[in-house]
């Protein structure tokens, strides 16, 4: 009788990695660009000037985590 034909597995593609790998990379290309500015202008930021974006997030996110473990462990 009739044969079947084997289906083709249709490729799945991760939109939102997509998303999220494309908008790194410019934020990258963006952060090079102006950290150069900045180098050629003779600015030297202190403290946390310095950090990038992604940088500054993880110093907020382990600043609230070390002020939860203390408000769980000290306090309560």
């Amino acid at each position: 009788m009739g044969e079947k034909k084997p289906k083709k597995k249709r490729q799945v593609r991760n939109k939102t990695k997509d998303v999220l790998a494309d908008y790194y990379r410019t934020n990258m290309e963006y952060d090079r660009e102006n950290r150069r500015r900045q180098e050629e202008e003779g600015v030297k930021p202190k403290g946390l000037k310095n950090l990038n974006s992604t940088e500054k997030t993880y110093v907020i996110v382990i600043v609230l985590a070390l002020i939860g473990i203390v408000i769980k462990y000290v306090i309560l």
